[in-house]
């Protein structure tokens, strides 16, 4: 397979969730594997997250069994030190620091987790919520799905398998729209078909309003505004077999009551539907007319390319 999309031998350049804020304390060193890479992050004596290559650019040492100094990580082979910006700052025995750079990356931490970028620099941002809002953020276990993790995240685009895999009948067409680069998204408006649903949801009287959005090769928003409010944040990642592994985070406004249940309800429901296709699917590209937001998430991917 050629391009970055759905290819398992590359891990696309985007936002990958490596750990909670609340599992990397000062000074401690954690490891991360991101595909067939292994990467490691630790937090400095002042609290800022970092992130780079676990491998020691001397030969080859798992820097996570390292301990943190004050300019960098130690290796604990041989006592190399490496510097935030990757390269040797210290070696034991040595008058002058060895040519050697380990490959960093750019972290940031948002919704209680420490996200890094797999690239030299982001090529867009996390998403936000507007202000004016008090919103509460739950992070849901892990999960792993048996597929690649575009498919996972590119699954939300897929407007028609609402209808013939989920009851859902649409109000309207949904509609596509393109970002500027990196977001793909679609609007739709509908209720389910199953009485159950309509009445564990809210929708007998109302439609369920949203849009998906993917953002870059990693991540995927949607936003509900009606009958219920509140936000998904769905991430995938790849782990050493190529499976999916995701990470669901949701954000709830404070005093919602109800809804809280009722959110989790739907996505709990949609999520079970998808995963037993998805464990099983064999992919091929062979992309219909009606795919078109399939098929333009697909480019986006390929034009972000791999690092």
């Amino acid at each position: 397979m050629t391009g970055v999309f759905a290819n398992p031998a590359v891990v696309a350049q985007s936002w990958y969730p490596a750990m909670r804020s609340k599992a990397l304390p000062v000074s401690a060193v954690r490891p991360f594997d991101l595909g067939p890479r292994r990467l490691v992050v630790y937090r400095d004596g002042v609290g800022r997250a970092h992130a780079m290559d676990a491998r020691c650019p001397h030969l080859g040492a798992d820097l996570s069994q390292g301990r943190v100094e004050a300019d960098g990580i130690r290796c604990a082979f041989h006592g190399w030190t490496f510097g935030t910006d990757g390269r040797c700052v210290g070696a034991p025995g040595q008058e002058r620091p060895p040519d050697r750079c380990a490959r960093v990356y750019p972290v940031q931490e948002r919704w209680g987790f420490i996200w890094m970028f797999n690239g030299p620099a982001p090529l867009f941002d996390l998403p936000s919520v507007a202000p004016g809002v008090r919103w509460r953020t739950v992070a849901l276990r892990p999960r792993r799905v048996g597929c690649h993790p575009h498919l996972v995240l590119a699954n939300g685009l897929d407007v028609s398998h609402y209808a013939s895999l989920h009851g859902m009948t649409f109000a309207e067409p949904p509609h596509l729209t393109l970002g500027e680069r990196f977001d793909v998204s679609v609007d739709m408006r509908g209720r389910p078909q199953s009485r159950l649903w309509q009445l564990a949801s809210g929708t007998r009287s109302r439609d369920i309003v949203a849009r998906f959005t993917t953002i870059g090769g990693s991540l995927a928003w949607a936003s509900v505004t009606s009958p219920l409010r509140f936000h998904v944040l769905f991430t995938g990642r790849p782990d050493r077999e190529g499976r999916c592994v995701t990470q669901t985070i949701f954000l709830l406004r404070t005093h919602a009551g109800l809804e809280w249940l009722r959110a989790f309800g739907l996505m709990a429901t949609l999520l079970h539907d998808d995963q037993r296709v998805l464990d099983s699917i064999d992919f091929r590209p062979a992309f219909s007319d009606a795919d078109e937001p399939l098929k333009a998430y697909a480019r986006v991917v390929n034009a972000l390319g791999s690092w």
